[in-house]
């Protein structure tokens, strides 16, 4: 069972440390965006897990994903909130295009690493790049493969919403770094009143060491890192990753 077309549950499980998260994210709209109410995009936006708390905010949101079942949750959770943003079915690498020029987008929780060749990374930013206004930003947040030291096997926490607890692992089954690739399995497991079920996925997403993805970045042509972040979320104190870093948020700032 695709992790994704489950909704609810993995709402829950990713809502687990979103409090820093969003607020990171609305303090980098301030810092490096112009507007206090930026439009924002955006891509492979899921189940609406931020864009929903942003569009509260008062941030004019638009969202975007393949998946059916998590756009139909969105919307009605955005129904069910009296909530307003756009959203429709696109793809990272084909989106449509619109009028709209956006201030800031933003890519969290690895979901950039789905695009599995450079050319399709590229052609993601390429989109993106062209749907910012100028000087635009692009927030990208994605785990690294150090160069240096032990990559984790395996990840587990647990999120609760009600009565609902989620439980949650990620572990890394084949890492293949010629190909930049590795193969994850991640379980799903719901704890309710009546029971508890497992759901597992298996998946692969492209790997980035540093080098790897600066690189990427300066083939883009269409972006520059302006700052980097850790799991931290600090606003104030950027940080310099090394060949030791596993984790990364990356402030890129449309170069033309």
């Amino acid at each position: 069972m695709n992790w994704y077309n489950l909704p609810t549950y993995y709402d829950i499980s990713f809502s687990e440390g979103m409090r820093e998260e969003l607020d990171f994210l609305k303090a980098v709209f301030s810092k490096y965006s112009k507007g206090e109410y930026a439009r924002l995009l955006e891509p492979a936006c899921g189940t609406g897990r931020l864009i929903i708390p942003l569009a509260r905010c008062g941030f004019d949101c638009t969202g975007f994903d393949l998946n059916d079942n998590a756009l139909k949750y969105l919307q009605e959770k955005l129904k069910r909130n009296s909530l307003r943003a756009t959203i429709f079915k696109g793809d990272m690498i084909d989106f449509p295009a619109n009028r709209k020029k956006y201030d800031a987008a933003y890519c969290t929780v690895d979901t950039f690493r789905h695009l599995l060749s450079e050319s399709k990374a590229i052609q993601h930013m390429l989109n993106v790049a062209g749907v910012l206004k100028k000087n635009g930003i692009y927030i990208l947040g994605l785990h690294l493969i150090p160069e240096q030291g032990v990559t984790d096997k395996i990840t587990r926490w647990t999120a609760k919403r009600g009565r609902l607890t989620v439980k949650t692992s990620i572990e890394m089954l084949a890492l293949n770094k010629k190909e930049q690739t590795e193969t994850l399995r991640v379980v799903l497991n719901p704890i309710t009143i009546t029971g508890n079920e497992k759901f597992e996925s298996i998946y692969k997403l492209r790997t980035y060491s540093l080098k790897q993805f600066q690189k990427l970045v300066a083939s883009s042509k269409h972006f520059e890192i302006e700052n980097v972040y850790d799991h931290n979320y600090d606003i104030a104190n950027p940080v310099m990753l090394n060949a030791k870093s596993d984790y990364g948020v990356f402030v890129l700032r449309k170069s033309s």
